[in-house]
């Protein structure tokens, strides 16, 4: 009884391993992205994603992935005879708005910090009470599974889904005493949308 229960379970198993090996063989998958070259943060842009074409098969899953380019000129000088600690704070998100579904979305918080001695007399962001820098911001790629997968099955040959993509930012300083500052960002965005499908038939079985 021992050996018959470990070769069902054996068995089990192996066609577990079969039926998911068979199901993955028996998908394709397909990606298109579309891209917003880098410009001043706090834009309102789309991009354009060709739509699945029932053509080609049937349409499994929609899966959506967002990246994003984020880059700082950041700048303070300090008005103060004495010396102060500062902190300049860029705040935002970008947003990719889907239809019938939660946004897509890229939030970032990045700070700078640091210490600057009494006023030089001239404000210059430079010397030793001034301070600038350009930086890359590192941001997390998002990705989403669209649920309602007909918004992005073409009705016919070459058509498209525009996604309105947005930019939110915002900017604060923190310093004692009198200071002059600016944090500036340019922002570029990454979009690509992945169709998971089965080949369409013909007679004599798959293409």
């Amino acid at each position: 009884m021992k050996l018959l229960n470990e070769f069902i379970c054996k068995t089990a198993f192996f066609f577990v391993v079969i039926s998911a090996c068979l199901l993955s063989a028996s998908a394709d998958q397909m990606e298109f992205c579309d891209s917003i070259p880098d410009n001043f943060a706090g834009w309102n842009s789309n991009v354009s994603l060709p739509k699945f074409d029932p053509e080609m098969g049937t349409l499994r899953a929609v899966d959506l992935s967002c990246k994003m380019n984020l880059s700082q000129e950041a700048k303070i000088e300090n008005e103060n005879s004495e010396a102060t600690n500062y902190t300049l704070v860029l705040s935002g998100a970008m947003i990719v708005e889907l239809p019938l579904s939660d946004n897509l979305t890229i939030s970032f918080n990045h700070s700078t910090q640091g210490n600057l001695s009494g006023y030089d007399g001239i404000t210059d962001f430079a010397g030793t009470s001034g301070s600038k820098s350009i930086s890359e911001i590192p941001t997390e790629a998002a990705t989403r599974s669209i649920a309602n997968i007909s918004d992005f099955l073409a009705k016919s040959s070459s058509e498209s889904i525009v996604l309105p993509v947005i930019v939110q930012v915002s900017s604060r300083t923190k310093a004692g005493g009198t200071s002059s500052s600016g944090v500036f960002s340019r922002a570029g965005a990454k979009v690509c949308v992945s169709y998971t499908y089965d080949l369409k038939s013909e007679e004599g079985g798959r293409q």
